[in-house]
């Protein structure tokens, strides 16, 4: 990865792996981000929460990321931006996009956009739930 995004947000090698996984959740909404720590937590996740692009890319840099759960409509940079930089940059971390506003963009969209998945509010707690196991536990999805 020789690219100047990567030269931007160059990921550090922290040497160790966690015992348990980590999901970047990206929303401008405390309260989202305060439901998805308890809901991660409970499935044994670690959870980094944070409200726009900027800190995502920081946190992805500095910490290993398993997924990305992000909102589709952030008040600062585009959510699409977060997505172009992460596979850029992280081709393997998988997104997943949650909007309350489906009648605007749909998971054809998110995924031109580079996302993997997408999801409308309010979440089906089961459907999030496969799909993070899913990423975060392949060993035992498989």
């Amino acid at each position: 990865m020789s690219s100047k995004a990567t030269e931007n947000y160059p990921r550090e090698e922290l040497g160790y792996r966690k015992e348990r996984p980590t999901v970047l959740v990206v929303d401008d909404d405390k309260k989202i981000i305060e439901a998805f720590e308890v809901f991660l937590d409970s499935e044994g996740i670690n959870m980094i929460g944070v409200p726009d692009v900027d800190s995502a890319m920081i946190k992805a840099r500095e910490n290993h990321i398993d997924m990305v759960i992000s909102d589709f409509y952030l008040k600062t940079k585009s959510s699409v931006e977060l997505y172009t930089l992460i596979k850029k940059v992280y081709p393997d971390i998988k997104i997943a996009v949650i909007t309350g506003y489906p009648e605007y963009i749909n998971e054809d969209d998110v995924i031109i956009f580079g996302a993997d998945h997408f999801f409308t509010k309010p979440l089906e707690l089961d459907k999030v739930r496969t799909l993070v196991r899913k990423y975060c536990f392949p060993q035992v999805a498989n």
